[in-house]
């Protein structure tokens, strides 16, 4: 089980949001637990990041995926035999990660430019990017681009890993290098303050912890 030093020196975060997303807590687990932090990106935990349980017991804070996506791209393999003209969201295929689109430009049977129009996620520097000819005109190939940059931020949660439970909400911001979390199972969450989006989790963790409420106060 995890465990913390509870002697550390005492670090300075910033916890007005806490009593924002927490609007009313009425039951929390007796004593609070140690989360086992391992792999958490940040040095913070916020009030109103969803814990999770493992099928031993350990809590752990809700992991956190987004990264991956693109930022540039680097020098264009045009291929050949391409129908001429521009073609706007056209779904790039290859690499590591999914949902990017991009406005494609050919000229002279080669694609010419490529430019981004929704930057996808999950994706890793030197992936190479393509797209079905059915997409650029119905004819050709050889058509390549090379992913060059891509963002490292984690700001959205990932799915709930296998043989995880939803445990309840972190009540109060807590260091990484401290962390004793309090854990609410019986109160009103505010969304809109949470720290990351619940949108595509909300309806299980609704469903796994009941006695949340969550609501969508405006400040």
């Amino acid at each position: 089980m995890a465990t913390v030093n509870l002697n550390n020196p005492q670090e300075e975060i910033i916890t007005g949001n806490d009593n924002i997303v927490i609007v009313d807590n009425f039951q929390s687990i007796r004593g609070g637990r140690t989360l086992d932090v391992t792999g958490y990106p940040y040095n913070v935990l916020h009030a109103g990041h969803v814990i999770i349980k493992d099928a031993d017991g350990e809590y752990k804070p809700m992991p956190l995926t987004g990264d991956g996506n693109i930022v540039s791209l680097g020098t264009i393999v045009g291929g050949s035999e391409y129908t001429d003209g521009t073609y706007t969201d056209v779904p790039l295929t290859g690499g590591t990660g999914t949902g990017a689109e991009a406005t494609i430009e050919v000229e002279d049977g080669a694609v010419t430019k490529v430019t981004i129009t929704n930057d996808g996620k999950g994706y890793a520097v030197g992936d190479e990017l393509s797209a079905t000819a059915d997409d650029v005109g119905g004819t050709g190939s050889g058509f390549k681009v090379p992913v060059t940059a891509v963002t490292t931020v984690k700001d959205e949660y990932a799915s709930l890993p296998a043989d995880h439970t939803y445990a309840g909400i972190l009540i109060a911001s807590i260091p990484t290098s401290r962390p004793l979390a309090g854990i609410m199972v019986r109160g009103t969450v505010n969304v809109n303050a949470s720290p990351f989006p619940l949108d595509d989790i909300l309806n299980d963790v609704k469903a796994a912890l009941p006695l949340i409420v969550f609501t969508n106060d405006k400040a």
